[in-house]
Protein backbone atom coordinates (compact mmCIF):
# COMPACT_ATOMS: atom_id res chain seq x y z
CA UNK A 1 0.00 0.00 0.00
CA UNK A 2 1.19 3.50 -0.80
CA UNK A 3 0.34 5.88 2.00
CA UNK A 4 0.77 9.63 2.13
CA UNK A 5 0.01 11.50 5.36
CA UNK A 6 1.16 15.14 5.69
CA UNK A 7 1.17 16.97 8.99
CA UNK A 8 2.27 20.37 7.75
CA UNK A 9 1.74 21.27 4.11
CA UNK A 10 3.99 23.90 2.61
CA UNK A 11 2.51 25.51 -0.46
CA UNK A 12 5.45 27.68 -1.41
CA UNK A 13 7.78 25.24 -3.13
CA UNK A 14 8.07 21.79 -4.59
CA UNK A 15 10.87 20.03 -6.37
CA UNK A 16 10.58 17.45 -9.09
CA UNK A 17 11.03 14.40 -6.93
CA UNK A 18 10.23 15.28 -3.31
CA UNK A 19 7.87 17.20 -1.04
CA UNK A 20 9.19 19.92 1.25
CA UNK A 21 7.39 20.36 4.56
CA UNK A 22 7.29 23.61 6.49
CA UNK A 23 5.06 25.43 8.89
CA UNK A 24 4.55 26.78 12.35
CA UNK A 25 5.59 23.71 14.33
CA UNK A 26 9.29 24.00 13.57
CA UNK A 27 9.48 20.27 12.77
CA UNK A 28 10.83 19.51 9.32
CA UNK A 29 9.53 16.42 7.56
CA UNK A 30 11.52 13.94 5.57
CA UNK A 31 10.22 11.20 3.31
CA UNK A 32 11.30 7.63 3.89
CA UNK A 33 10.66 5.09 1.16
CA UNK A 34 10.95 1.33 1.51
CA UNK A 35 10.51 -1.01 -1.42
CA UNK A 36 9.27 -4.56 -1.03
CA UNK A 37 8.84 -7.22 -3.68
CA UNK A 38 5.67 -5.79 -5.17
CA UNK A 39 4.87 -2.50 -3.48
CA UNK A 40 6.31 0.80 -2.39
CA UNK A 41 5.39 2.19 1.01
CA UNK A 42 5.93 5.90 1.59
CA UNK A 43 5.59 7.49 5.02
CA UNK A 44 6.60 10.73 6.69
CA UNK A 45 8.87 10.93 9.72
CA UNK A 46 10.11 13.83 11.79
CA UNK A 47 13.76 14.72 12.29
CA UNK A 48 14.14 12.16 15.07
CA UNK A 49 12.98 9.45 12.70
CA UNK A 50 9.75 8.59 14.54
CA UNK A 51 6.54 8.33 12.53
CA UNK A 52 4.24 11.31 12.78
CA UNK A 53 1.51 10.56 15.28
CA UNK A 54 -1.60 11.93 13.63
CA UNK A 55 -4.48 9.49 13.37
CA UNK A 56 -4.74 7.53 10.15
CA UNK A 57 -8.26 6.28 10.90
CA UNK A 58 -10.16 6.18 7.62
CA UNK A 59 -12.31 9.32 7.24
CA UNK A 60 -14.63 7.43 4.89
CA UNK A 61 -16.08 5.53 7.86
CA UNK A 62 -17.33 8.74 9.50
CA UNK A 63 -19.05 10.13 6.38
CA UNK A 64 -22.86 10.23 6.62
CA UNK A 65 -24.43 10.77 3.21
CA UNK A 66 -27.30 13.23 2.92
CA UNK A 67 -27.60 13.18 -0.90
CA UNK A 68 -26.38 10.77 -3.54
CA UNK A 69 -26.38 10.87 -7.35
CA UNK A 70 -25.27 7.90 -9.48
CA UNK A 71 -24.30 7.70 -13.15
CA UNK A 72 -24.08 4.15 -14.52
CA UNK A 73 -23.92 2.62 -17.98
CA UNK A 74 -26.76 0.35 -19.09
CA UNK A 75 -24.76 -1.77 -21.53
CA UNK A 76 -23.89 -1.76 -25.23
CA UNK A 77 -26.84 -1.84 -27.62
CA UNK A 78 -29.27 -1.55 -24.73
CA UNK A 79 -31.26 1.33 -23.31
CA UNK A 80 -29.99 4.87 -23.78
CA UNK A 81 -26.79 5.97 -25.49
CA UNK A 82 -23.76 6.80 -23.36
CA UNK A 83 -24.20 10.48 -24.11
CA UNK A 84 -27.88 10.49 -23.10
CA UNK A 85 -27.09 8.68 -19.86
CA UNK A 86 -24.38 11.21 -18.97
CA UNK A 87 -26.38 14.31 -19.82
CA UNK A 88 -29.49 13.01 -18.04
CA UNK A 89 -27.47 13.05 -14.80
CA UNK A 90 -24.81 15.74 -15.22
CA UNK A 91 -26.89 18.07 -17.49
CA UNK A 92 -26.73 18.91 -21.17
CA UNK A 93 -23.33 20.37 -22.02
CA UNK A 94 -21.47 18.18 -19.53
CA UNK A 95 -19.61 16.20 -22.24
CA UNK A 96 -16.32 17.52 -23.64
CA UNK A 97 -15.74 14.80 -26.23
CA UNK A 98 -14.14 15.59 -29.59
CA UNK A 99 -17.25 14.63 -31.56
CA UNK A 100 -19.28 17.25 -29.69
CA UNK A 101 -17.45 20.03 -31.56
CA UNK A 102 -17.89 20.55 -35.33
CA UNK A 103 -14.23 21.44 -35.85
CA UNK A 104 -12.97 18.35 -34.03
CA UNK A 105 -12.95 14.58 -34.66
CA UNK A 106 -16.67 14.05 -35.35
CA UNK A 107 -16.58 10.75 -37.26
CA UNK A 108 -16.86 8.49 -34.19
CA UNK A 109 -18.42 8.62 -30.75
CA UNK A 110 -15.69 9.03 -28.15
CA UNK A 111 -17.61 7.65 -25.17
CA UNK A 112 -19.20 4.25 -25.73
CA UNK A 113 -20.48 1.40 -23.58
CA UNK A 114 -19.11 -2.06 -22.96
CA UNK A 115 -19.66 -4.85 -20.43
CA UNK A 116 -17.55 -7.47 -18.69
CA UNK A 117 -17.81 -10.06 -15.92
CA UNK A 118 -16.17 -7.88 -13.26
CA UNK A 119 -18.26 -4.69 -13.26
CA UNK A 120 -20.90 -5.33 -15.90
CA UNK A 121 -21.92 -2.34 -18.06
CA UNK A 122 -19.41 0.52 -18.11
CA UNK A 123 -18.23 3.51 -20.13
CA UNK A 124 -15.20 3.47 -22.43
CA UNK A 125 -13.48 6.80 -23.18
CA UNK A 126 -11.51 6.84 -26.44
CA UNK A 127 -8.50 8.93 -27.50
CA UNK A 128 -6.83 9.19 -30.91
CA UNK A 129 -3.42 10.81 -31.01
CA UNK A 130 -3.59 12.22 -34.55
CA UNK A 131 -7.29 13.06 -34.75
CA UNK A 132 -8.59 14.46 -31.46
CA UNK A 133 -8.35 18.13 -30.45
CA UNK A 134 -9.14 20.12 -27.31
CA UNK A 135 -12.81 21.14 -27.46
CA UNK A 136 -12.60 21.80 -31.19
CA UNK A 137 -9.27 23.62 -31.12
CA UNK A 138 -6.12 22.02 -32.50
CA UNK A 139 -3.39 22.65 -29.94
CA UNK A 140 -0.72 20.91 -27.86
CA UNK A 141 -3.30 18.85 -25.95
CA UNK A 142 -6.44 16.77 -26.44
CA UNK A 143 -9.47 16.16 -24.25
CA UNK A 144 -12.28 13.64 -23.83
CA UNK A 145 -13.95 14.34 -20.48
CA UNK A 146 -17.25 14.58 -18.67
CA UNK A 147 -17.90 17.12 -15.95
CA UNK A 148 -20.38 18.73 -13.63
CA UNK A 149 -20.63 22.49 -14.10
CA UNK A 150 -22.81 25.52 -13.42
CA UNK A 151 -25.85 24.02 -15.16
CA UNK A 152 -25.58 20.73 -13.25
CA UNK A 153 -27.83 20.04 -10.24
CA UNK A 154 -26.73 21.57 -6.96
CA UNK A 155 -26.13 18.09 -5.52
CA UNK A 156 -23.21 17.68 -7.96
CA UNK A 157 -21.36 20.89 -7.02
CA UNK A 158 -19.32 21.53 -3.89
CA UNK A 159 -19.94 24.85 -2.17
CA UNK A 160 -17.94 26.44 0.62
CA UNK A 161 -17.97 24.39 3.81
CA UNK A 162 -19.48 21.29 2.20
CA UNK A 163 -18.00 17.79 2.36
CA UNK A 164 -18.41 15.54 -0.66
CA UNK A 165 -17.45 12.05 -1.72
CA UNK A 166 -16.75 11.04 -5.31
CA UNK A 167 -16.41 7.35 -6.09
CA UNK A 168 -16.05 5.38 -9.28
CA UNK A 169 -14.59 2.24 -10.82
CA UNK A 170 -11.60 2.62 -13.13
CA UNK A 171 -9.54 0.42 -15.44
CA UNK A 172 -6.65 1.36 -17.68
CA UNK A 173 -4.42 -0.81 -19.82
CA UNK A 174 -0.69 -1.05 -19.24
CA UNK A 175 -0.35 -0.60 -23.01
CA UNK A 176 -1.71 2.95 -22.88
CA UNK A 177 1.20 5.31 -23.50
CA UNK A 178 1.52 8.32 -21.24
CA UNK A 179 2.69 11.80 -22.12
CA UNK A 180 5.89 13.12 -20.61
CA UNK A 181 3.93 16.26 -19.64
CA UNK A 182 0.59 15.09 -18.26
CA UNK A 183 -2.27 12.66 -18.77
CA UNK A 184 -5.14 13.46 -16.39
CA UNK A 185 -7.91 10.96 -15.64
CA UNK A 186 -9.68 12.80 -12.81
CA UNK A 187 -9.73 16.45 -11.78
CA UNK A 188 -11.27 18.55 -9.04
CA UNK A 189 -11.61 22.05 -10.45
CA UNK A 190 -12.80 25.25 -8.84
CA UNK A 191 -15.29 27.50 -10.57
CA UNK A 192 -14.52 31.05 -9.58
CA UNK A 193 -17.33 33.05 -11.17
CA UNK A 194 -15.71 36.45 -10.75
CA UNK A 195 -12.23 35.32 -11.90
CA UNK A 196 -10.84 37.14 -8.86
CA UNK A 197 -7.32 35.76 -8.30
CA UNK A 198 -7.12 36.83 -4.68
CA UNK A 199 -8.00 33.34 -3.45
CA UNK A 200 -6.48 31.30 -6.27
CA UNK A 201 -7.98 31.12 -9.74
CA UNK A 202 -9.80 28.20 -11.35
CA UNK A 203 -7.50 27.84 -14.36
CA UNK A 204 -5.47 25.10 -12.66
CA UNK A 205 -7.21 22.05 -11.18
CA UNK A 206 -6.87 21.71 -7.41
CA UNK A 207 -6.44 17.94 -7.64
CA UNK A 208 -5.49 15.65 -10.52
CA UNK A 209 -5.09 11.89 -10.80
CA UNK A 210 -2.45 11.62 -13.48
CA UNK A 211 0.04 9.41 -15.26
CA UNK A 212 3.39 10.63 -16.58
CA UNK A 213 6.08 9.03 -18.70
CA UNK A 214 9.32 9.53 -16.75
CA UNK A 215 12.39 8.73 -18.84
CA UNK A 216 14.58 7.78 -15.90
CA UNK A 217 12.12 5.81 -13.77
CA UNK A 218 9.37 4.65 -16.13
CA UNK A 219 5.68 5.48 -16.03
CA UNK A 220 4.55 7.15 -12.83
CA UNK A 221 1.22 7.53 -11.07
CA UNK A 222 0.80 11.00 -9.59
CA UNK A 223 -1.80 12.76 -7.48
CA UNK A 224 -1.11 16.47 -7.79
CA UNK A 225 -2.35 19.39 -5.71
CA UNK A 226 -2.32 22.99 -6.89
CA UNK A 227 -3.03 26.24 -5.06
CA UNK A 228 -3.79 27.92 -8.39
CA UNK A 229 -2.71 31.43 -9.28
CA UNK A 230 -1.34 33.95 -6.84
CA UNK A 231 -3.05 37.32 -6.45
CA UNK A 232 -0.56 38.89 -8.86
CA UNK A 233 -1.52 36.41 -11.59
CA UNK A 234 1.57 34.22 -11.36
CA UNK A 235 0.99 30.47 -11.16
CA UNK A 236 2.02 28.29 -8.24
CA UNK A 237 3.89 25.00 -8.52
CA UNK A 238 2.14 21.66 -8.17
CA UNK A 239 2.66 19.64 -5.01
CA UNK A 240 2.77 15.87 -5.41
CA UNK A 241 0.61 14.17 -2.80
CA UNK A 242 1.80 10.81 -4.08
CA UNK A 243 4.14 9.36 -6.68
CA UNK A 244 4.08 5.64 -7.41
CA UNK A 245 4.81 2.99 -9.98
CA UNK A 246 2.18 3.31 -12.71
CA UNK A 247 2.02 -0.47 -13.22
CA UNK A 248 0.60 -0.86 -9.70
CA UNK A 249 -2.82 0.31 -10.96
CA UNK A 250 -2.98 -1.00 -14.55
CA UNK A 251 -4.88 -3.94 -16.08
CA UNK A 252 -7.16 -4.27 -13.04
CA UNK A 253 -10.53 -2.84 -12.14
CA UNK A 254 -10.08 -0.39 -9.28
CA UNK A 255 -12.37 1.25 -6.76
CA UNK A 256 -11.48 4.91 -6.26
CA UNK A 257 -12.97 7.09 -3.53
CA UNK A 258 -12.24 10.77 -2.95
CA UNK A 259 -13.51 12.78 0.01
CA UNK A 260 -13.02 16.53 0.17
CA UNK A 261 -14.10 19.32 2.48
CA UNK A 262 -14.20 22.55 0.51
CA UNK A 263 -12.81 25.17 2.89
CA UNK A 264 -9.68 27.25 3.48
CA UNK A 265 -8.78 24.73 6.18
CA UNK A 266 -10.36 21.85 4.35
CA UNK A 267 -9.46 18.21 3.93
CA UNK A 268 -8.67 15.78 1.13
CA UNK A 269 -8.59 12.00 1.17
CA UNK A 270 -8.19 9.49 -1.64
CA UNK A 271 -8.17 5.72 -1.56
CA UNK A 272 -7.52 3.40 -4.51
CA UNK A 273 -8.16 -0.29 -4.03
CA UNK A 274 -8.11 -3.30 -6.32
CA UNK A 275 -11.55 -4.81 -6.83
CA UNK A 276 -10.32 -8.38 -7.20
CA UNK A 277 -9.02 -8.70 -3.65
CA UNK A 278 -9.84 -5.31 -2.03
CA UNK A 279 -6.13 -4.59 -1.59
CA UNK A 280 -5.54 -0.89 -0.85
CA UNK A 281 -2.99 0.45 -3.33
CA UNK A 282 -3.04 4.18 -2.54
CA UNK A 283 -4.20 5.93 0.63
CA UNK A 284 -3.85 9.73 0.83
CA UNK A 285 -4.74 11.55 4.04
CA UNK A 286 -4.65 15.36 4.10
CA UNK A 287 -6.67 16.41 7.17
CA UNK A 288 -5.74 20.10 6.88
CA UNK A 289 -5.33 21.50 3.36
CA UNK A 290 -6.65 24.54 1.51
CA UNK A 291 -9.47 23.27 -0.72
CA UNK A 292 -11.27 26.51 -1.47
CA UNK A 293 -10.64 29.04 -4.27
CA UNK A 294 -13.88 30.97 -4.17
CA UNK A 295 -14.66 34.53 -3.14
CA UNK A 296 -18.48 34.42 -3.25
CA UNK A 297 -21.40 32.11 -2.48
CA UNK A 298 -21.77 31.42 -6.21
CA UNK A 299 -18.38 29.73 -6.48
CA UNK A 300 -18.05 25.96 -6.30
CA UNK A 301 -15.84 22.94 -6.97
CA UNK A 302 -16.73 20.25 -9.50
CA UNK A 303 -15.30 16.92 -10.71
CA UNK A 304 -14.12 15.90 -14.18
CA UNK A 305 -13.41 12.37 -15.46
CA UNK A 306 -11.95 11.06 -18.72
CA UNK A 307 -8.65 11.52 -20.49
CA UNK A 308 -7.00 14.92 -20.93
CA UNK A 309 -3.41 14.73 -22.11
CA UNK A 310 -0.56 16.73 -23.56
CA UNK A 311 0.53 16.26 -27.17
CA UNK A 312 3.66 18.37 -26.78
CA UNK A 313 5.75 15.20 -26.78
CA UNK A 314 3.69 13.37 -29.36
CA UNK A 315 6.50 10.98 -30.22
CA UNK A 316 6.01 9.27 -26.85
CA UNK A 317 2.37 8.43 -27.68
CA UNK A 318 1.29 5.59 -29.92
CA UNK A 319 -0.98 6.05 -32.92
CA UNK A 320 -3.42 3.30 -31.89
CA UNK A 321 -6.73 4.16 -30.26
CA UNK A 322 -6.44 4.41 -26.48
CA UNK A 323 -9.23 3.27 -24.15
CA UNK A 324 -9.93 4.25 -20.55
CA UNK A 325 -12.77 2.53 -18.70
CA UNK A 326 -15.05 3.98 -16.01
CA UNK A 327 -18.09 2.60 -14.20
CA UNK A 328 -20.61 3.67 -11.57
CA UNK A 329 -19.84 7.30 -10.80
CA UNK A 330 -21.33 8.29 -7.44
CA UNK A 331 -21.38 11.88 -6.13
CA UNK A 332 -22.47 12.41 -2.53
CA UNK A 333 -22.79 15.24 -0.07
CA UNK A 334 -22.67 14.52 3.62
CA UNK A 335 -21.41 15.24 7.08
CA UNK A 336 -18.49 13.84 9.03
CA UNK A 337 -17.97 13.01 12.65
CA UNK A 338 -15.13 15.51 12.96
Amino acid sequence: MITKHLVHLCLSAVCASALWGCGGSGDSLSTTTATTQDQTITSNTNEEGSPDDQSVTSPFNSFDSVSSVTLSADGPNAGLSAYDLIENVFAAGSIEAPDMYPTDHTEVAHIVEDSDNMVGPHFVFLAHKALDFNKGVESDRQRNEIKTYDKSPTALKGYQGETMQFSWKFKISNELELSEKFSHFFQLKAKNVSQDNSNGNDDQPMITLSGVDKDSTGNELQVRYSKGFNADGTSTSDIYLIKADWSSITDEWLNITVQATFAEEGAFYMQISRMQDNAILVDINEPVIDMWRGVSSEDFVRPKWGIYRSLADGDSLRSEEEQVRFADFVVEKGTTGN
